[in-house]
């Protein structure tokens, strides 16, 4: 009896479900094995254009190929690099001990992802931002990368020049060396005018042995995916004329991917390392391994709660600078009150439906590192402490810039914030997070809160919900408005002490202000740019 069931996929770009173009066998086949064999998918006529390395419309999102890179890295995509022709008797020189093998659990830039999400609804069938509404099941899968070999002459099975590990695009494992002769290591039968579509985070090779068939292969990206070429070159914007005195370290981090330098830490000090170091750049420093230092404990927390506090970071002295540094520029704050919104539709003043949270507005005092000397000084020696970059570099890896650094100042009755971000409705992949062999993989970005003051039980200020990062259902309105607080956590601090959260991936928020002193909190962002060249890292653990 055969199957009747439709495979549908969420389109992030339309916001609608569309019914895959493949077949519930290759479907199924490419989740499980991580590639699949389209048979016949080009003419004669296209095989010929392909010799001459002319694509023309075939890799447009209707062509002949292209339809199928749209239904698996969605719309958007593009060609990643030149197409590389390998002949008939192209012979490779790898070591037959070790196939030179791309692909792994080595970073989300070339991910597969095939979960389920949540779409929501207003009555009025517009999309939902923050309030109340229906909510549907989706399922969102988006290949990365992926990898297309285009068969121009056959190639007998165990002779194709290109060689995949079957299942390896989610494994949890680095993969060991594997040789030539591993039962492991594929070279599939291919047919001319065959397409194979392999996602990039499969282990995958060009490694021709002489006596294969000829091939064309391509490989696209996701639109939000990092190219391995690096984009035409424009001239390095300068820093701000307030950061040309600055030190290294601090250059570094305010530049980003502009920079040369990647910035590396210990905790105690800061060195530099080149910026094309992919074992460095834009992944976790280091994998997890338990009982050898305190980090073990600070990774376990991070990774669980999607928050990380890290308490006596700053002494008395340095303290009272940033408070006095704040006070005596309190006429440079903005003051954020009725009417006025953050991310599109919070009231910072009478919080619709929020009777808890709602208040009088929220001052803030916003560009800490451009206020008049000295009272700037305790906020740059923020920007790249070594306690900080330590722990960014395991989190996010290497190569981020900071971006936002505003204080927060709320006084009695100022505003709290509703609920937002969480990892409920991943549609896009900027919300992900996963930790793979001990590393952290995710786009978000991490805020960075320097406490200034004493948080007690009663205060108010920061909550968050522990473990949202990961959460598999939308949050609901009540939660959101803090009207319903059971998931809902209130984080008590000392002044010197530093918390690091999720600023994409974990949902957080704000109680109103209660205390009778003010609130004073340094808020710093740090988070990668997306404009640094991709580069698989090479496979020690």
């Amino acid at each position: 009896m055969a199957d009747t069931f439709t495979v549908s996929h969420w389109n992030e770009a339309t916001h609608a479900h569309e019914p895959s173009i493949l077949t519930i066998e290759q479907d199924f086949t490419f989740d499980a094995l991580g590639f699949v064999v389209l048979p016949q998918v080009l003419s004669p006529a296209e095989l010929s254009a392909c010799r001459d390395d002319e694509l023309g419309d075939l890799c447009s999102e209707g062509g002949a190929v292209g339809r199928y890179v749209r239904e698996l890295c969605g719309d958007g995509f593009r060609q990643d690099g030149q197409a590389r022709h390998v002949s008939a008797d192209a012979a490779g020189e790898h070591d037959e001990a070790s196939l030179p093998l791309e692909g792994g659990v080595d970073t989300l830039e070339r991910a597969y992802v095939n979960l389920t999400g949540w779409n929501g609804r207003n009555a009025d069938g517009a999309q939902l931002q923050r309030v109340g509404g229906a909510w549907e099941e989706i399922r969102i899968r988006q290949c990365q990368g992926l990898v297309v070999a285009i068969a121009l002459t056959d190639s007998a099975d165990g002779q194709c020049p290109l060689v995949v590990v079957p299942s390896t695009h989610k494994s949890g494992l680095p993969a060991p060396p594997l040789p030539s002769s591993s039962p492991v290591a594929e070279r599939p039968a291919l047919a001319a005018g065959d397409v194979l579509l392999c996602a990039a985070s499969t282990l995958h090779g060009v490694c021709p042995q002489g006596d294969g068939g000829e091939l064309l292969v391509v490989d696209f990206i996701s639109r939000t995916a990092r190219p391995q070429l690096p984009p035409d070159q424009q001239d390095t914007p300068p820093l701000p004329a307030w950061a040309e005195e600055l030190g290294e370290a601090e250059q570094t981090v305010l530049a980003g991917s502009d920079s040369h330098s990647l910035l590396l830490s210990d905790g105690t000090a800061t060195w530099f390392s080149a910026a094309d170091n992919a074992d460095a750049a834009q992944r976790a420093s280091s994998a997890l391994e338990f009982e050898r230092r305190d980090e073990d404990a600070e990774r376990w927390a991070f990774d669980t709660h999607g928050y990380l506090l890290l308490e006596g970071v700053m002494d008395d002295d340095w303290v009272d600078a940033a408070v006095a540094g704040i006070d005596t520029n309190l006429d440079r704050m903005v003051y954020r009150g009725v009417g006025d919104k953050l991310d599109g539709d919070v009231t910072l003043a009478d919080i619709p439906g929020a009777p808890t949270i709602s208040g009088t507005g929220r001052p803030d005092l916003k560009d800490l590192f451009q206020l008049p000397a000295p009272h700037n000084e305790p906020f740059l020696k923020m920007l790249a402490h070594p306690a900080i970059i330590q722990r960014l570099n395991w989190m996010i890896g290497a190569g981020y810039k900071v971006s936002q650094n505003t204080a927060l100042c709320h006084v009695k009755g100022s505003s709290g914030q509703m609920l937002h971000a969480g990892n409920a409705n991943p549609t896009s992949i900027g919300k992900l997070y996963e930790m793979v062999n001990g590393r952290a993989h995710t786009k978000s970005v991490i805020n960075i809160a320097w406490q200034l003051t004493d948080v007690g039980p009663d205060d108010g200020g920061f909550v968050i919900v522990p473990g949202s990062h990961k959460s598999c259902y939308p949050m609901p309105q009540s939660v959101r408005v803090c009207n319903e607080r059971a998931p809902i956590r209130h984080v008590q601090m000392r002044r010197g002490s530093v918390l690091f959260f999720l600023g994409g991936a974990v949902c957080h928020g704000a109680y109103r202000w209660e205390a009778e002193s003010p609130r004073r909190t340094a808020l710093l962002t740090y988070g990668h740019d997306g404009q640094r060249p991709f580069t698989w890292p090479s496979k020690k653990v």
